[in-house]
């Protein structure tokens, strides 16, 4: 079994955001997190029971909030949401191709990068096929993070 990388992420001075790159490009902007909730409960359960069950199924992670959506980071952005009125899109990017009805959007970046949204439209969607492409999301880069501290 191939060991993973050892990383040492670096901390940007003005947000406190971490990432695997020194001087990543990045927003500094945080926003905060309960406002992407405003006048959404159906998206924000939504929300709630899908970062429950990725905390129970992928483990330790965490929640990076911007203007534009919500991030699930561990070393590096694996997943985000954009919180709707009656609705959570999910979008994940993975190593091949994903042809199934549950994918509302694809997208090549590159020759070996896809990137997919998915659409969750009540709790029953946050099934174990979603959990395990986000878990194939974020373990396509799987590392061993160093503390700053």
């Amino acid at each position: 079994m191939k060991t993973p990388k050892i990383t040492k992420l670096w901390t940007c001075p003005q947000c406190g955001r971490l990432f695997e790159r020194k001087e990543q490009t990045h927003s500094c902007r945080p926003f905060p997190l309960e406002q992407h909730f405003e006048r959404k409960p159906v998206g924000k359960k939504l929300y709630e029971k899908l970062k429950a069950q990725m905390e129970h199924d992928l483990g330790q992670l965490r929640v990076e909030s911007l203007e534009c959506c919500i991030h699930f980071v561990s070393t590096f952005t694996f997943a985000a949401v954009k919180i709707l009125k009656d609705k959570v899109r999910v979008d994940f990017s993975l190593a091949r191709q994903l042809a199934h009805p549950r994918v509302s959007r694809a997208v090549k970046m590159s020759s070996h990068r896809y990137l997919y949204f998915v659409e969750i439209t009540k709790e029953e969607d946050i099934d174990q096929e979603l959990m395990e492409w986000i878990r194939e999301a974020r373990d396509k880069k799987k590392k061993h993070v160093i503390s700053n501290e």
